[in-house]
């Protein structure tokens, strides 16, 4: 689940630190390693694909023969704030999301994929049967 992947991309701080700096510095060769890194631990983190893209883009930019300062700075610009964008709305879902979604979970659990089970229990079972129409004689309406 994403929210639950955040203290993993947190992790990437440092990294993304690194990678700016380095930018900055105009130090392309090492940028390109950082990024290529990057793409190993983001395989392992759920709902990371937009950021990864962000990071070809960069890579793209990054690895011409001439590089153009004005897409570089948009594109690292893009590609950091997407980053931050992801930690802190995962930030803010797992302090305020996430226990409800617990919550709500543990409420349903028993109730969604009723059909799915192969057997119900005896508590379903007696449940599900119990006959809920309203019985009437009609015989005097023939």
């Amino acid at each position: 689940m994403f929210i639950n992947d955040n203290e993993k991309l947190k992790e990437l701080l440092p990294k993304i630190k690194e990678l700016r700096n380095t930018i900055d510095n105009k130090n392309f060769e090492k940028s390109i390693s950082i990024i290529d890194s990057l793409f190993e631990n983001l395989g392992e983190i759920s709902g990371t694909e937009e950021f990864a893209n962000k990071l070809d883009d960069l890579i793209s930019v990054i690895d011409n023969d001439e590089i153009d300062e004005q897409k570089l700075i948009e594109t690292s610009s893009e590609t950091f704030d997407l980053f931050n964008l992801e930690v802190s709305w995962r930030d803010d879902a797992n302090k305020n999301l996430l226990p409800e979604l617990i919550k709500y979970n543990d409420v349903i659990k028993h109730n969604i994929g009723l059909r799915l089970q192969s057997r119900l229990t005896k508590e379903q079972a007696k449940f599900v049967a119990r006959c809920n129409s309203v019985h009437r004689d009609i015989s005097l309406n023939f």
